[in-house]
């Protein structure tokens, strides 16, 4: 990733950090001056302050894994021993890989190190890691999901363990190129689990969710960071006509997502049990019109091109085949008479493949109790944790 990219995100969320030194921490505690890094001035129109913070500079990678490793190496580089521990594991610490919830971190503790607990410039440096791993729209909404959690903590008073700083950065065993190694971002609505097996990378278990729902006002900017994936996912079935619809109605009440963090704290996936064979219900999305089946696919891409192509292209393809979209069933539930409506508590939608699982359910608001808001899950049935768990 080029750093005018990664600069011109980062500002929107490090509009007003303040002055981070140019400097790193290395493994004995003292200051290494050698390390190359960036130190960017980005002045935004729509932010108060000018933010001056360092980065490691990556220009020199060719591939996002080496970026990604870059990145995740000037990272760990900001932090002292202590903090370092909190963030770094095993590769084979299934249980802290499996440390991630839907639920504000006060009532689900999480692996990793805590944003609001960093230096600036280890913030900084966190910001670059998922800067680079993300797509420009991935980031807006990591982005956006964290600025969600500031908006309920000023809606409930400062209350309920809300802030965009209660979100952990881990890291599992070393960032390579060639070698296995894992990343973890995430916290209350969101979760990115990316493991590299063998060069490749594997983005599941993946979750976001926002409350508010809609887009939202907050310290001058706008944010909506999961609208145009609700908007895409209602669109596939608010399109179909009344047989199909019909035919797509799963008949049972959907409180939340079937397959959330059922493994939380598990170190296994055994928990997470897919239905098979007559369980599986729905319509095929290759008995659908073309037009539909367009929608169906701009839907499946609103979740996995949030990360870079490098990692999505291949997914896309996979999901999207021929003989993918042929074992591909699309069903929905929730009040028969309001139909796929996202305003209505338990409107209910999902896409099941062959590897391919996305849900997205409308609960009623916790803190805004006035409006719905969005829980959202993408699992791939045989590459969650990269399919080593």
């Amino acid at each position: 990733m080029g750093m005018r990219r990664w600069t011109s995100m980062l500002a929107l969320t490090l509009g007003a950090c303040q002055s981070v030194e140019g400097t790193v921490n290395t493994d004995d505690g003292t200051t290494d001056t050698d390390t190359t890094v960036d130190t960017v001035d980005v002045t935004d129109t729509d932010v108060t302050d000018s933010a001056v913070f360092t980065a490691v500079d990556c220009t020199d990678t060719t591939t996002t894994l080496e970026a990604v490793v870059c990145a995740t190496e000037g990272f760990l580089a900001t932090l002292s021993d202590d903090e370092r521990a909190e963030a770094v594991y095993d590769l084979s610490d299934t249980t802290s890989r499996t440390l991630w919830s839907n639920l504000p971190t006060g009532g689900k503790a999480r692996a990793g190190l805590r944003l609001e607990d960093m230096s600036d410039a280890s913030r900084a440096a966190a910001e670059q890691v998922a800067a680079t791993v993300l797509s420009d729209a991935g980031y807006a909404d990591y982005v956006g999901v964290r600025a969600a959690d500031a908006y309920l903590a000023s809606s409930s008073g400062g209350g309920g363990g809300y802030g965009d700083g209660l979100y952990y950065v881990a890291v599992f065993g070393t960032p390579s190129v060639t070698e296995d190694w894992a990343l973890m971002i995430g916290g209350h609505h969101l979760a990115y689990n990316v493991a590299w097996v063998d060069g490749v990378g594997y983005p599941t278990p993946n979750h976001i969710g926002s409350e508010p729902k809609a887009s939202f006002t907050l310290g001058g900017e706008t944010y909506a960071p999961v609208v145009t994936e609700g908007a895409a996912f209602a669109a596939v079935f608010q399109a179909l006509d009344s047989d199909v619809l019909d035919d797509a109605f799963l008949g049972t009440v959907m409180a939340d997502v079937l397959l959330g963090p059922d493994e939380y704290g598990t170190g296994s996936t055994a928990a997470v049990q897919y239905p098979t064979g007559s369980q599986r219900q729905g319509v095929l999305v290759s008995e659908l019109s073309t037009d539909d089946q367009a929608l169906v696919q701009t839907a499946i891409g609103q979740w996995v091109q949030d990360f870079d192509g490098e990692i999505s292209d291949a997914l896309m393809a996979d999901y999207l085949s021929t003989e993918a979209l042929a074992d591909t069933y699309i069903a929905w539930t929730g009040t028969r008479s309001s139909g796929p409506d996202v305003e209505v508590a338990g409107t209910y939608f999902r896409i099941d493949g062959p590897r391919l699982w996305l849900e997205l359910a409308c609960q009623s608001g916790v803190i805004l109790r006035n409006e719905t808001h969005y829980h959202a899950i993408w699992r791939d049935k045989q590459f969650d944790y990269g399919g080593e768990l």
